[in-house]
């Protein structure tokens, strides 16, 4: 028997409208400042730039460390306090930027920004399957949540690209002043919030129609499955690291990871140093993305609700190859074939990223039981640190020996995420693979 849901807007409480206030807050000053990390120490230290670089890199390896942690935090004290925390050890490793007094204080620094973000990345997914409401779906939230993400990194990253354009240091620090507020901010806020998933109203009641028959919750369906005690420590990671299915889906994943260097990793270096385009494409690139994703990401994850979502991951990874096609085929193609085709290019690419990230997300969260959702989410969001550590040194080593390899290797690595996602979905039952609205249905 289908049941009708009652399908009530995310930002249906003050609650709700608050968090998503202090998610593009917090975001827009992320985006604004981090970009600008490397130039901003390279102005307003005397540390040379190499030793800048080895500090920053590892960073990037202190976070892989870290990443454990950040999920046994979540699941002791919970995803909000894990948020609260983010934001306040980021505002405390800002803070130490701000006036640098030699390397200890930049690696303190560094360091704290380091726990911040796994804290950040790994209590999110976590709060946001808590917030999951009846009627509503946790693709359309990470939708939702990735739409706004998008929006405000693109006004961070407009911020920053006037500041470079007038290119003081003095601009830069009030960036970061900024951004040190606006995670004080935050982590205050996040302190005081108090959620309640089962909070929002239906806007219309007259819609309400008969749902007698409905699919458990997430946290109905999970618990049972949680067993006593299986949140305490290494019990817990036993629990996780002995999962098999999900072990093997975060490896896809980490695969389908490097896909996302595109705009940021990829791009720059390729469309200006080996296609000789002008330096403000990848820029505009970058933006088409952000409009695409801000516009475009509700309507993408709905479309696809009525998929598992191992094949709606699969869809985004056939949108992304056909975009490093696209962008390969651009090789020796005239400028104007070749600016032709980098924005085919980046809207395929938008369109796999629209479509593959939400039903991955929410796949991670609806396969993990509830009280070790922050060690999974932890498990699953490595796959980001892997690909954002090893894929600079990828796409550069390639590009400079040969950028036709470089798609090669791009397209096996998402060819193998996207077919192993596919591969996983016999391993977990369909309340985990489909949506709570097509579960209804089933």
């Amino acid at each position: 028997m289908s049941a009708t849901a009652t399908r009530t807007p995310l930002a249906a409480t003050p609650q709700r409208k608050i968090m998503l206030g202090v998610l593009l807050v917090d975001t827009i000053a992320a985006g604004a400042f981090y970009p600008l990390t490397f130039l901003y120490l390279r102005l307003s230290t005397d540390l040379p730039v190499a030793q800048i670089g080895l500090i920053l890199t590892g960073g990037g390896l202190i976070a892989l460390v870290l990443n454990p942690v950040a999920g046994s935090v979540a699941d002791r004290w919970g995803p909000q306090r894990t948020i609260v925390w983010a934001n306040f050890c980021c505002g405390l490793g800002y803070l130490g930027l701000i006036d640098i007094h030699g390397w200890p204080q930049l690696v303190a620094a560094v360091a704290f920004i380091s726990l911040s973000q796994r804290l950040y990345w790994v209590g999110w997914p976590v709060f946001v399957a808590e917030q999951v409401a009846e009627g509503e779906t946790l693709d359309r939230w990470f939708a939702v949540v990735n739409a706004f993400k998008s929006g405000a990194l693109g006004l961070g990253a407009a911020a920053a690209a006037l500041a470079l354009a007038i290119g003081d240091v003095g601009t830069l620090r009030a960036i970061l002043v900024a951004a040190v507020l606006a995670s004080f901010l935050s982590a205050a806020v996040f302190f005081r919030l108090r959620m309640n998933p089962q909070a929002p109203p239906p806007t219309d009641p007259t819609t309400t129609g008969d749902a007698t028959t409905t699919a458990p919750t997430t946290t109905e369906a999970t618990s049972t499955s949680t067993g006593g005690g299986g949140a305490g420590g290494p019990a817990g990671w036993r629990a996780v690291l002995g999962d098999r299915p999900y072990v093997a889906m975060t490896a896809a994943h980490t695969a389908l990871t490097f896909a996302w260097l595109l705009p940021s990793v990829v791009l720059p270096v390729y469309l200006v140093d080996t296609l000789d385009l002008p330096p403000w494409v990848p820029s505009i690139a970058f933006a088409v993305n952000t409009a695409m994703t801000v516009l475009l990401q509700t309507t993408v994850a709905r479309t696809l609700v009525p998929l598992r979502r191992t094949r709606a991951v699969l869809v985004g990874a056939c949108a992304f190859l056909l975009a490093f096609t696209v962008f390969a085929g651009a090789h020796s193609a005239p400028r104007t074939v070749a600016l032709v085709l980098t924005a085919a290019g980046i809207m395929l690419f938008s369109l796999g990223e629209m479509s593959a990230g939400p039903p991955a997300q929410a796949l991670s969260m609806e396969a993990a039981p509830v009280a070790l959702r922050g060690r999974y989410s932890s498990v699953f969001q490595m796959s980001w640190t892997i690909s954002n550590i090893a894929g600079p040194a990828v796409v550069g080593a390639l590009l400079q020996w040969n950028s036709l390899v470089l798609w090669l290797v791009l397209g096996a690595l998402i060819g193998i995420g996207g077919l192993g996602f596919v591969a996983c979905e016999r391993a977990f039952p369909a309340r985990v693979l489909y949506s709570e609205a097509k579960r209804s249905d089933l």
